[in-house]
């Protein structure tokens, strides 16, 4: 079974919809940025793959493959079981496609360039429609970094908005990619 037919037969119509939206998305950004299209496109199609299993079932699959889950929010959990999973339930060994799904719930410091295409495409895809989401597909259209830390910040004051537990990796990321935003606007 391909990433793509699981995420068919696996997921809700709402969040397939989702999905759908991120593949193209994360497509578009990487033909855009110099990423590999295809890789973004199986690692959109695998990124939410177990985001509506239970946390029992999360800790189950977990326990099969001897992954230690991460720490914070059971919700953040899905990217880097996924990535755990993935040469086991699809014969995918590529650590550019697995970064990425690990990293697209919390991101981290050092985020090649298709992990970034896929967490900002899952922020910007068509079907997410939230007061920041036009300034952010505008700032995707120029430039991947200052998109990835604006994307950042608007997760960060998402959760802060909800008094919700805000990773310090997601911080460290976001912290990194304006320095690297800044460090490139100054050469220019």
């Amino acid at each position: 079974m391909t990433p793509q037919e699981a995420a068919q037969r696996r997921l809700s119509a709402g969040r397939l919809r989702h999905v759908e939206g991120v593949v193209q998305t994360a497509s578009d950004l990487a033909h855009r940025f110099g990423a590999n299209a295809q890789k973004a496109q199986t690692a959109a199609w695998l990124h939410d793959l177990y985001r509506e299993e239970s946390e029992e079932r999360m800790r189950a699959l977990a326990e099969e493959v001897g992954f230690v889950l991460p720490a914070g929010p059971p919700k953040t959990w899905h990217g880097p079981l996924c990535a755990a999973l993935m040469m086991r339930e699809f014969g995918i060994d590529d650590t550019e496609i697995r970064d990425a799904v690990a990293s697209h719930t919390v991101g981290n410091e050092t985020m090649p360039l298709l992990a970034r295409v896929l967490y900002v495409a899952d922020a910007i895809e068509p079907g997410r429609d939230y007061p920041a989401v036009a300034l952010l597909r505008e700032t995707a259209q120029t430039d991947l970094t200052l998109a990835l830390a604006r994307c950042a910040d608007d997760s960060i004051v998402h959760l802060l908005s909800h008094q919700a537990e805000v990773s310090l990796v997601t911080v460290a990321m976001r912290n990194k990619a304006y320095a690297e935003w800044r460090l490139r606007s100054v050469d220019l």
